[in-house]
């Protein structure tokens, strides 16, 4: 009895130390938001209002913040050293699907569905800093996606999202890793971020493109740098995607600073651009040769409480080179904090294009496209809690 007593000793000890030297987390966000948009109008091939005309109310997830669910987790390997992983997908909470397609079958739209379409890697830290291989995010949006307005909430409708972040496919499927689909997470990529000396920090990444007889086509390479200090900080990202034929670039970089000039005061400003460069055709305006967008972003964030914060935001994205197209979003958002991990929020969002064609309406991203309208509104309210 007694050498059975001191076998399960043993075996507990070990197990505390296995326990102590890796961890495995489950983690999440749920978001989901009631969502009204007015001016959605659909014309007929006559130009007529459709039946589907007239305002559009519906159950969206992820307004606040994008819906996810992932593991992660770490192992001590000594010496400083760890092993680490993460598994992270989109969730559609409002249907109840996972996943996303990220593209493939070089197109310009999203065709493979992938469980894990935020993240899927798998790399080491240490002194040195870390190193990733796997799906990652492209640089930039882990540092100057932070400066953002509105802290990158609406990502289906946010200009820094959807442009400086490479977001939507019509507009970037056929560039990078992907080869279709968003560019703003890239496959088969390896990403190194050095450590922070005295506040300071960078970034290099490079996505493989996997072609035989091509070792340039679909490839994406960036590097970036930044500065914090815990409370103020500012960004700097530069990038190059090549498209799969090898016929195109697609050359971005992005700038963003967030300053709190306050307590309760807190000012963000981005800037980013992307250039095309290449005769290739993207979406159903002319050819993207020489194609520019740029987005610049204003916001201030408003402490009325220690839970309650208010945001006011401005968005302008211009498009040249090919087509002159221009938009504007003006943002206002409320948040209240029930804890750490629960919040209600309610947020009125208003558009304006330089008119009603599709060069600037696609540019609104609540502006229905063909609707004939060059303005939209769009109300949601919902609540968030992490896990």
């Amino acid at each position: 009895m007694k050498k059975t007593l001191l076998a399960f000793a043993i075996l507990a000890a070990f197990a505390t130390t296995a326990s102590a030297q890796s961890s495995v987390t489950i983690y999440g966000i749920i978001d989901a938001a009631a969502v009204y948009t007015n001016n959605q109008t659909v014309l007929d091939s006559t130009g007529k209002p459709t039946a589907a005309s007239g305002a559009n109310f519906k159950m969206d997830a992820g307004q606040l913040l994008t819906s996810r669910w992932g593991f992660k987790g770490s192992e001590d390997l000594g010496g400083g050293m760890k092993a680490n992983f993460n598994l992270e997908g989109t969730l559609a909470n409002d249907t109840g699907t996972a996943g996303s397609s990220y593209g493939g079958g070089f197109v310009n739209t999203g065709t493979n569905a992938s469980l894990f379409d935020r993240l899927a890697w798998v790399g080491l830290s240490g002194d040195f800093g870390s190193v990733t291989l796997g799906r990652n995010n492209i640089l930039g949006v882990d540092s100057v996606g932070l400066a953002d307005p509105i802290s990158l909430a609406h990502a289906g409708t946010n200009p820094n999202v959807a442009f400086g972040a490479l977001n939507v496919g019509a507009f970037f499927g056929g560039f990078g890793t992907n080869q279709g689909g968003t560019a703003l997470r890239q496959n088969n990529s390896i990403k190194y971020i050095s450590p922070l000396m005295s506040g300071f920090g960078g970034a290099a990444m490079y996505g493989f493109g996997e072609k035989a007889g091509d070792v340039s086509a679909s490839t994406y390479a960036g590097v970036s740098g930044f500065f914090t200090d815990g409370t103020n900080g500012a960004a700097l990202s530069y990038a190059k995607m090549k498209d799969v034929n090898n016929a195109a670039t697609l050359t971005g970089w992005a700038a963003g600073a967030k300053y709190k000039v306050l307590p309760s005061v807190a000012l963000r400003a981005t800037y980013a651009q992307n250039v095309v460069d290449g005769a290739i055709k993207i979406d159903a305006l002319p050819s993207a040769n020489n194609r520019k967008i740029a987005v610049i972003g204003l916001g201030v964030d408003y402490s009325l409480s220690a839970q309650t914060t208010l945001t006011g935001a401005y968005y302008n994205t211009k498009r040249s080179g090919d087509v002159d197209g221009k938009a504007d979003q003006y943002i206002g958002m409320a948040k209240y904090a029930f804890s750490k991990r629960t919040t209600a929020y309610a947020s009125l969002t208003y558009a304006k294009a330089g008119s009603a064609a599709p060069q600037d309406t696609s540019l609104g991203l609540i502006i229905a496209n063909g609707s004939g309208n060059s303005t939209a509104t769009r109300t949601a309210v919902g609540i968030l809690h992490s896990f």
